[in-house]
């Protein structure tokens, strides 16, 4: 079922250096759609009526689809004619997506349903994808493997050594107390620093352990279907640190903006995250 949230939204523009505050007649809706296993994604959406395009977000680790990028898409997008499409990873959120656990292919599957219910619904249009952290790695392993629609792909903070982050540097021994509450419960609570904490299930510590996974060196081995990709990054991120996205970069040929002193958020300044806005558009507007 969809719910439209009727009103004006209100819209940030800058002109000549000033922010003006418009009124845009548009509205959003929030639905469900249901996969081919029975689960259910919450989906938000702002599509207006003249956009020629239609962005669609997938967050980050234990991030949600009502997060501040996304309000930032919203903000920025539908002025610019790109519709944008926000919805819940498999684990995450509070609503349906929650309850189905969190693997590789689940999210791949959510991220394919969405971009389904698009192309049918908006035939024509053009689709980006705008993609933060662990959802930049999961797009980035989506375009080498899957059929997809998507044309562009802007990576923000990308997580291109993400199994590092599940499993250590290569090299590295498991946390020993770690490892023990995993093989007992099946799984761990995990998250990032100031986030909350979501269920990580063990086959999800295993999909991070499979070769075909480390998109850090296989990316560059398929052609993502001419997905055109380009990169932005914090200098200062401490999560993913820049020279692992600028190897990324630079071996795979994408153009990457590096903000200095930024973290892994890109929002220590707080101009930053209509800077990566203004690119993004710049990119899905060549």
């Amino acid at each position: 079922m969809i719910k439209a949230f009727p009103g004006p939204v209100l819209q940030n523009r800058r002109f000549n250096g000033m922010l003006f505050v418009l009124k845009r007649r548009n509205t959003m809706e929030k639905f469900t759609i249901t996969k081919d296993n029975g689960r259910r994604i919450p989906v938000l959406r702002e599509i207006p009526q003249e956009a020629d395009a239609v962005v669609i977000m997938v967050h980050g680790f234990t991030s949600c689809k009502e997060c501040a990028t996304g309000e930032l898409l919203l903000r920025r997008m539908p002025a610019e004619g790109i519709g944008v499409v926000l919805y819940d990873q498999p684990g995450h959120g509070t609503e349906e997506a929650a309850e189905e656990p969190f693997r590789i292919r689940n999210c791949m599957d959510s991220l394919a349903a969405v971009e389904d219910y698009v192309v049918r619904n908006y035939p024509g249009k053009k689709i980006f994808y705008f993609a933060s952290s662990y959802g930049a790695y999961l797009t980035g392993l989506y375009i080498c493997r899957r059929p997809h629609a998507g044309s562009r792909l802007m990576m923000r903070s990308g997580a291109v050594i993400m199994p590092w982050l599940f499993l250590g540097a290569p090299g590295s021994e498991p946390d020993p107390a770690s490892l023990a509450e995993l093989n007992e419960k099946g799984f761990l609570m995990m998250g990032l620093p100031c986030a909350p904490q979501i269920r990580v299930p063990k086959g999800m510590f295993e999909d991070m352990g499979r070769p075909e996974n480390d998109l850090l060196h296989r990316f560059g081995g398929y052609d993502h279907g001419g997905t055109e990709v380009a990169m932005v990054h914090g200098e200062k991120d401490p999560v993913i640190p820049v020279r692992f996205a600028r190897e990324f970069a630079e071996e795979n040929g994408i153009p990457i903006t590096v903000f200095e002193g930024q973290g892994h958020s890109l929002n220590d300044d707080p101009d930053c995250p209509d800077r990566v806005a203004d690119l993004a558009i710049d990119f899905f507007r060549v």
